[in-house]
């Protein structure tokens, strides 16, 4: 994979889009091309090296996302409130 256009090509916008939101907060559901140029404008790191694009393809080169691996999806097991 060379860009995230090609994760959304191979796995459709909405599988897409959830494994972008563990790489951004910046989402735009309506519109991938938004979220990917959010993505492409932030920073991951606090050292501004790489950004949330670069990461979520790094990551997913090396089959540590949600699109590789779906174990490591993040559960909500509602153990805690944090309305306190």
């Amino acid at each position: 994979m060379e860009s995230l256009y090609d994760l959304v090509d191979k796995y459709g916008a909405p599988i897409f889009l959830d494994a972008a939101a563990y790489y951004t907060c910046h989402l735009h559901p309506e519109n991938v091309d938004k979220t990917i140029d959010e993505m492409e404008s932030r920073w991951y790191d606090p050292k501004h090296q790489q950004t949330e694009a670069e990461k979520m393809l790094e990551d997913y080169k090396n089959g540590l996302t949600i699109l590789n691996d779906r174990s490591l999806a993040y559960v909500d097991t509602g153990g805690f409130d944090f309305s306190m």
